[in-house]
């Protein structure tokens, strides 16, 4: 028997549209408006870490090219401000979480990157409160092996899958969140995960639900082994938010206003279905499908579970089929 969460969350793909705004429906109810009045002070810049191997860095493609997820979502959220703040890339060899932890504090290269959020972080950084993915990165499928992945089909409970090794990044919070629930976590870069897990190093790779898609068409080009499994997957909250430096405070609200007023007018739903990295799980897994072993709740700020209730599709919120509507100024 399916979860009542996941029954939502699959059944409304196709049915939520009629209860968005120009859809022929009623605009969603979910939180009061927030005011379309532009924010006061002198616009900051926005300094964001980009891998220097990536294209736009290579001088393959422009800015406006660049098309990561993450970057469209802030164009979105700063053009849903109203403000007059701008992203600046800095190419860089992509730092570690723990890295980009510390180059944030002092906030003298970048003022803001994205990645999930735990209570330290939230102490130690400026957290956007707002699930850039809208509460499916604890919707975790995996990727494994074909004879794993038969495995599989017997596991009913956390139990069972602790017969398993999972495949995690360096520092990655949910390694921790694994292993407080007694499973087994092999670390490694993420460039070479899939690697390892091909090679034996681990059997597991979980991945959020908006990524395994994408991610599985790029890794299966070098490693055509892997596969997804259909049929499993663990769910746990753990959002990931924009965090910026501690001192810039109207960068902070600037991105957080953005992203509600682009999530009341659907358009943070629309991009996750389009967007090259989210749409593909978005429009082709069926989550109704997957069994769900649910890990025990992990301790989280009052902003974070409030965040979660509001915003999180996986605890019942909207999906959308529709597309985009057009930023402010665009």
């Amino acid at each position: 028997m399916k979860s009542p969460a996941l029954f939502v969350f699959s059944t409304l793909l196709c049915v939520i549209a009629m209860v968005l705004p120009g859809a022929g429906g009623h605009a969603r109810t979910k939180a009061h408006p927030v005011a379309q009045q532009p924010l006061q002070g002198n616009p900051p810049t926005a300094r964001l870490p980009v891998d220097i191997n990536s294209a736009f860095c290579q001088g393959q493609q422009t800015w406006a090219e660049f098309s990561e997820y993450h970057v469209e979502l802030l164009r979105l959220a700063l053009a849903y401000s109203h403000s007059d703040i701008t992203i600046k890339p800095v190419c860089m060899d992509y730092p570690t979480e723990k890295r980009r932890i510390a180059m944030l504090q002092s906030g003298d290269e970048i003022n803001v990157v994205f990645f999930g959020t735990t209570p330290e972080r939230e102490r130690q950084l400026k957290a956007v409160h707002f699930p850039i993915f809208l509460g499916t990165t604890g919707l975790r499928m995996f990727m494994t092996l074909p004879e794993t992945s038969s495995r599989l089909k017997k596991v009913k409970t956390l139990e069972d899958l602790r017969q398993f090794t999972f495949g995690q990044g360096l520092g990655w919070p949910d390694g921790a969140i694994l292993q407080h629930n007694s499973l087994s976590v092999i670390e490694g870069r993420y460039l070479t995960l899939h690697s390892m897990l091909v090679r034996g190093r681990f059997d597991l790779y979980p991945r959020a639900y908006w990524q395994i898609r994408n991610e599985y068409d790029w890794m299966r080009a070098t490693e055509p082994s892997l596969v997804i499994n259909p049929d499993i997957a663990l769910y746990y909250p753990q959002p990931i938010y924009f965090f910026v430096s501690p001192t810039e405070q109207l960068l902070h609200d600037a991105i957080l206003t953005g992203l509600q007023r682009a999530w009341q007018d659907g358009a943070v739903l629309a991009l996750l279905r389009k967007n090259r990295e989210t749409g593909p799980s978005f429009r082709t897994i069926d989550p109704t499908r997957l069994h769900l072993i649910y890990l025990p709740k992990i301790k989280q700020t009052v902003e974070t579970d409030s965040a979660m209730q509001k915003y999180g599709l996986v605890d019942g919120s909207d999906f959308t089929s529709q597309p985009a509507p057009v930023a402010p100024g665009q």
